[in-house]
């Protein structure tokens, strides 16, 4: 395992090694590339330069995940029994992405595979590029139990396009400009022609068999 000195600084923008499609198994190999620094908060950065990048991985339920667009939660709030704790500005992540949203500078953007969208990878944990903090305000969650920390993340023009899933487990869509990032399908075999190309083939097939069944002999 690589020592602390050896691991990449936090900085803004991509991180050399890493392009946009990258993926990994875990958080564990995110923070030792350099791509994500934080081992659980779904934010890394400060509060006095903003975010670095952040984790959309569907543990909160209010976010909306549509490609280019996120609609981020923030980090904190929980109902633990009767005692409802409100997100808070003060909380260091909170308040990065927060500082981003009035510096614009980009946030790289990582995407978990427990995530419930279309946009999510079938596995682990992948790097879709970078994005801009346009807002960030407060409001109540989905049931109206405690304040949450919202934002909106829009993704940086002319960057490669984004993966889609598609109903068949581990296949993606194919998106128009985009890659191919499934296996082509199977070639089908010519159907016989007609006429005397139709023919040919026919006397091609029965000397094939011929041939089969003097070797089986």
């Amino acid at each position: 395992m690589s020592s602390p000195k050896d691991r990449p600084a936090q900085r803004f923008g991509e991180i050399p090694g890493a392009p946009i499609g990258t993926t990994w198994k875990n958080r564990r190999e995110c923070f030792d590339a350099g791509v994500h620094r934080q081992l659980e908060p779904g934010i890394s950065g400060t509060e006095a330069t903003g975010a670095f990048s952040i984790v959309v991985s569907g543990q909160y339920i209010d976010d909306k995940d549509e490609g280019d667009t996120i609609i981020y939660t923030g980090s904190g709030g929980h109902i633990p029994s009767d005692n409802v704790r409100d997100q808070e500005w003060s909380d260091l992540g909170n308040e990065a992405l927060r500082k981003s949203s009035q510096t614009g500078k980009p946030v790289r953007v990582i995407r978990g595979s427990d995530l419930g969208s279309e946009f999510a990878p079938w596995e682990g944990y992948r790097y879709d590029g970078l994005y801009i903090c346009k807002r960030a305000w407060k409001e109540k969650n989905r049931d109206g139990y405690y304040d949450i920390c919202r934002y909106i993340m829009e993704r940086v023009p002319g960057q490669p396009p984004l993966r889609r899933r598609s109903a068949a487990s581990g296949v993606y869509k194919l998106l128009p400009g985009s890659e191919i990032v499934q296996p082509p399908a199977p070639t089908p075999t010519p159907a016989p022609g007609t006429g005397r190309h139709g023919i040919r083939q026919q006397i091609q097939a029965s000397l094939i068999n011929d041939h089969s069944w003097l070797a089986d002999q």
